[in-house]
C-alpha cells in the first residue's frame, strides 16, 4: 500500500495511512520536547518518561525527529541520568516503528548520556534491537518488563488485544534472557475469576521460569477506561454469572478492592519463592495513590533485586 501524504503545516510534516498500522491515521511531527517528567503521577517509579510514538483514538503521532530532540535535552548540565522510561503509555514498538526505525537512534542516545533505560513493551520487534540492547546493558542499567496475564491465547487477545500472542511472549522472555537482559514480567492485566486462580498462577510461573523471566509483578485489570466497559460487556455475555461478583471485587472504582489484593499477594507470594523469581512480590493496581510498580532498571549483569512491595 503506497503512502497517502496530505497538506500539512506548522509541527505537523505529513498525515498518511502505513499498512503496518491499518485503520489508524499516522502523523509525522517534528517534537519540541521528548522528556516528559511524571514525578506527580504516582502509578509511575520513574521520573521521566519518553514516547517516540502516542496513539490518540485513531491518531498515531511519531515523532520524527525525536532522537535529535532528546540528545539535547539529556546533554543539558542539569540532566542527572535519571531512569527514563520507554512505553508507559504506548508501546514505543508499535508495528509502525518497523517502518520508522526511531527506537535504536534513541536507545543510543539515552546510551550515550548513561541514563538508565527501563523498557516496557509487549511486541516481539524489540528482538530486532537485541544486540544492540545488549551492548547498552553492558555499561547503562538496562530493565525490560513484558506484560503476560495468562497463558490462555483467548483470553490474553480479550484482557490486551495489542499483545503479541501468550506464546510468542514467552518466546521474547526467552531470547531477552539469553541475552542476559533479565526480563521483569508484569502479570498484567489480570483478569479476577478468570486467570488468577492459584493452578493458573502456578502454570503461569513455571512457563516464565522456564523462559528464564527474572521476576515478577502483578496488576489486576482496571475498568476505569472506554477498554474497561468493553470487557465489562464481554463478561456479560460470555460469563454473566460472574458480573455479581465483579461488582463486588470493583464497586464504583476501576481499581480492585484491598482484600482482594491482599489475598491475591497471599498466594502468589509462595509461587514466586518456589520458582525463584524473586523473594517478594507486588501486587499493582489497589489505588491510583498506592500502585505499586515494577522495581528500578538494573544492569544486565548485576544480582537481581527484591520486588518492590506498596
Amino acid at each position: 500500500m503506497t503512502a497517502l501524504p496530505e497538506l500539512v503545516c506548522g509541527d505537523l510534516v505529513r498525515s498518511t495511512i502505513l499498512p503496518e498500522a491499518p485503520g489508524v491515521r499516522v502523523q509525522e511531527m517534528l517534537a519540541r520536547s521528548m522528556l516528559e517528567s511524571v514525578t506527580s503521577d504516582r502509578k509511575h517509579r520513574h521520573s521521566f518518561a519518553v514516547s517516540p510514538v502516542e496513539r490518540s483514538g485513531e491518531v498515531l503521532r511519531v515523532k520524527l525527529n525525536g532522537a535529535a530532540v532528546l540528545r539535547r535535552e539529556v546533554r543539558r548540565r542539569s540532566w542527572r541520568c535519571d531512569t527514563v522510561a520507554l512505553g508507559v503509555d504506548d508501546d514505543p514498538y508499535h508495528p509502525v516503528e518497523e517502518h520508522y526505525r526511531l527506537m535504536p537512534q534513541v536507545l543510543s542516545v539515552l546510551s550515550e548520556s548513561q541514563t538508565p533505560i527501563a523498557l516496557y513493551t509487549a511486541s516481539p520487534l524489540v528482538l530486532r534491537d537485541l544486540s544492540l540492547l545488549r551492548l547498552i546493558g553492558r555499561t547503562v542499567p538496562v530493565t525490560v518488563s513484558i506484560p503476560l496475564a495468562t497463558l490462555d491465547a483467548v483470553l490474553a487477545a480479550r484482557v490486551d488485544p495489542a499483545a503479541a500472542s501468550p506464546a510468542v511472549r514467552l518466546g521474547m522472555v526467552e531470547e531477552l534472557a539469553g541475552a542476559g537482559l533479565a526480563p521483569h514480567i508484569r502479570i498484567a492485566p489480570l483478569p479476577p475469576l478468570l486467570a488468577d486462580g492459584t493452578a493458573q498462577l502456578e502454570e503461569l510461573l513455571a512457563a516464565l521460569a522456564d523462559a528464564g523471566a527474572a521476576r515478577v509483578s502483578v496488576s489486576p485489570l482496571q475498568l476505569d477506561d472506554d477498554a474497561g466497559a468493553d470487557f465489562l460487556e464481554w463478561l456479560a455475555d460470555e460469563h454473566p454469572a460472574l458480573v455479581r461478583r465483579y461488582r463486588s471485587l470493583y464497586g464504583r472504582r476501576g481499581f480492585v478492592s484491598a482484600d482482594y489484593a491482599m489475598s491475591l499477594r497471599g498466594r502468589m507470594a509462595p509461587l514466586v519463592e518456589r520458582h525463584g523469581l524473586g523473594s517478594a512480590t507486588g501486587v499493582d493496581g489497589v489505588d491510583r495513590e498506592e500502585q505499586a510498580v515494577v522495581p528500578p532498571a538494573v544492569r544486565a549483569d548485576a544480582a537481581v533485586p527484591e520486588l518492590t512491595l506498596f
